[in-house]
């Protein structure tokens, strides 16, 4: 297995502001941490975890460097100030010189809406695809029709970008009681489901519904559309840990996870879990057959 969506930070090394907001994971998780919780995945891509922007390639160096028995980055998706429009170029070119870079992600879901459809923005998105970078998108449910309008814009100019939809589109399945037609959402992510280069992520739902309390069988629901939309073929596993421990831990995702896909063919099985990370980065494990373990 791999785990598409794995943060990793060390606050004495690196800030990041918004921690002071979750004290419960405000502390070191690195691979030492990771190992300790047990997930039994060691195959991983590592996806920016918002340190100060201009930190931003110290924690691509620091990533890229660490080594242990229990976890193998395959992939890096890096921070990349996005709203610079063309002038993030220089930005992606270091980026493209760190080999362990595959993507990048400028998360938009604590952004105002006009942020979003910013030409500038849009020109940073055009400029990543255009480095060869894959585009890792986070947004709320209710940002997903103006995600719709700017993919629309982005495929148009650059029908060859490769992007995936973080925690598929964040549904606020707490706030709509499990209800997946909450703010649109159901609607969106099928009409997100018509870009063929667009892939989802499915992750972060567990943190999505009550942080205490949660049902395993409300998040049902969310990814069985999910298989509906996407397939097998263009969805991959995230265990967005350690942000999951805010909500029942990695153990408990993985099992939800499991039991709602256990009834498909395991070939389809396989490419969530590892096959659609794999061909999407293009990944290349140290030993690929631990892949089907």
């Amino acid at each position: 297995m791999i785990d598409a969506h794995l943060h990793l930070w060390d606050p004495e090394r690196l800030d990041y502001g918004w921690l002071s907001h979750v004290p419960a994971i405000a502390g070191l998780h690195g691979p030492e941490e990771w190992a300790a919780a047990g997930p039994g995945v060691r195959h991983a891509v590592f996806v920016q975890a918002d340190c100060a922007p201009a930190q931003a390639l110290d924690e691509v160096d620091w990533i890229a460097g660490l080594a242990h028995p229990h976890l193998e980055i395959l992939g890096i998706v890096a921070f990349a100030p996005l709203e610079l429009g063309e002038a993030v170029a220089s930005h992606l070119d270091a980026l493209r010189q760190r080999p362990k870079v595959r993507g990048m992600r400028r998360s938009v879901q604590n952004e105002p809406d006009s942020f979003i459809t910013d030409p500038r923005h849009v020109e940073g998105l055009v400029a990543a695809a255009r480095h060869g970078l894959t585009i890792d998108l986070c947004a709320r449910d209710r940002q997903l029709p103006l995600l719709i309008e700017v993919l629309g814009r982005l495929f148009e100019r650059q029908p060859d970008a490769r992007v995936v939809l973080d925690h598929l589109g964040k549904p606020d399945i707490a706030a709509h009681a499990g209800d997946i037609d909450g703010a649109g959402w159901a609607d969106s992510l099928r009409v997100l489901a018509g870009f063929p280069n667009l892939s989802a992520k499915i992750s972060g739902l567990t943190t999505q519904d009550r942080w205490s309390g949660g049902r395993d069988e409300t998040l049902r629901p969310y990814i069985d559309h999910a298989l509906a939309c996407f397939g097998p073929e263009r969805l991959m596993f995230g265990g967005d840990w350690p942000v999951v421990d805010l909500a029942g831990g990695y153990a408990r995702w993985r099992a939800i996870f499991q039991a709602t896909t256990a009834a498909l063919p395991s070939p389809d099985r396989r490419r969530i879990e590892s096959g659609t990370a794999t061909a999407f980065y293009a990944l290349a494990p140290e030993r690929p057959q631990e892949l089907l373990s």
